[in-house]
């Protein structure tokens, strides 16, 4: 029950980081902002990351009674198998790569849509988790599916209105950051067994922010002392709140919770962009509007129920 109240508030911070993106998005570029919110976020975190090398330094040095007896109370962030086939830069670089790509098209889709719109396709990951995890040998439960199809039949009244106008230029930016979105999921789901979770979290924001800053670098983008001015709240909330906290949170809580049930979890953020959009940036929602974000919370919360297993991918 704590990794999931903590995969939750996990959902709070990154649906309130889309207002603080969007504001962003008048004062400073796609890359930098991406470079500065993870460098700040890798800085936020790296007292945890030596907290973390204390203690596994500590439990080596314990006889190996001790270390039986005491290594998982001590350390309960520690990795689940001793087998490390991938090195620790490779996987915080892997899981980077994703947390930059989806940033990255999210960040630029808000340009061009709203905050709350966002969050709502964002959550299409929720959909894209459970099959991708069909490729790779993961259980799909009946519940999954038909919490999946209300998800979509939510997503539909919320990202489409009555006039038949399809996605503009923005939506579809969010639409293939899911896709970054899906496989990061997938990837911290396979780390977490090896590596200390707070590890993968400061491989991620490192490698994330210096892939920003070669996109100022390559594209040219302007970055100056006055655009980090005035731009120094939302860094301040998506590099402290959002990088630090809450993908932090996210790698620790994914660590007991099954990824599918995580992506339900995490995928209420798109109920809290759209309230704090609505709030604070003054976007409304009709009543259609409305009906999909019903529809969408009765799904996520039904694909967390037990139910029979349809496919048990792959045997081991």
């Amino acid at each position: 029950m704590k990794n999931r109240l903590i995969l939750l508030l996990v959902a709070l911070v990154w649906g309130t980081t889309f207002i603080f993106q969007r504001i962003s998005t008048g004062t400073m570029g796609t890359f930098s902002f991406i470079g500065l919110r993870f460098i700040l976020g890798a800085a936020a975190i790296l007292p945890l990351v030596f907290l973390q090398k204390k203690r596994n330094n500590t439990a080596a040095q314990q006889p190996a009674d001790a270390k039986k007896t005491h290594a998982v109370a001590e350390i309960p962030d520690a990795p689940e198998t001793k087998e490390t086939p991938w090195p620790l830069w490779l996987c915080g670089c892997i899981i980077g790569c994703m947390l930059f790509g989806g940033s990255a098209f999210q960040q630029q889709a808000l340009i061009y849509t709203t905050a709350g719109k966002a969050a709502f396709i964002t959550s299409l990951y929720i959909i894209a988790v459970p099959l991708v995890g069909l490729l790779i040998g993961q259980p799909l439960r009946i519940t999954h599916i038909v919490g999946c199809l209300l998800s979509v039949c939510g997503l539909y009244f919320l990202a489409f209105q009555n006039d038949g106008q399809p996605l503009n230029f923005g939506d579809f930016l969010t639409l293939i950051g899911v896709l970054f979105w899906t496989l990061q999921i997938l990837f911290i789901d396979r780390f977490v067994r090896w590596y200390p979770s707070i590890y993968l979290a400061e491989g991620q924001f490192i490698t994330a922010s210096v892939l920003g800053f070669i996109g100022v670098f390559l594209t040219g983008e302007p970055l100056s002392a006055e655009a980090i001015r005035q731009t120094a709240v939302p860094i301040l909330y998506a590099g402290i709140m959002s990088s630090g906290v809450g993908y932090t949170l996210q790698i620790i809580g994914q660590a007991k919770v099954p990824p599918t049930e995580a992506t339900m979890l995490m995928s209420c953020e798109m109920i809290f962009g759209a309230l704090s959009g609505f709030l604070f940036l003054n976007e409304t929602m009709t009543l259609r509007e409305f009906s999909g974000c019903l529809l969408m919370t009765g799904g996520i919360f039904l694909a967390q129920l037990p139910g029979r297993i349809i496919w048990y991918g792959r045997r081991s």
